[in-house]
């Protein structure tokens, strides 16, 4: 990833912690690395 966003630690912390049982809504406005970050996390 080239920019460590705010919420790429809250995400991870998420997926430990959900034990896949749980979705996870990503929003916010356009352009800012939302499927970026979704992407990145998914690849671990």
């Amino acid at each position: 990833m080239e920019i460590k966003r705010k919420i790429y630690s809250k995400i991870l912390d998420w997926k430990k912690n959900s034990n896949g049982t749980k979705a996870l809504l990503i929003e916010g406005a356009r352009r800012i690395g939302k499927s970026t970050v979704a992407e990145e996390i998914g690849k671990m």
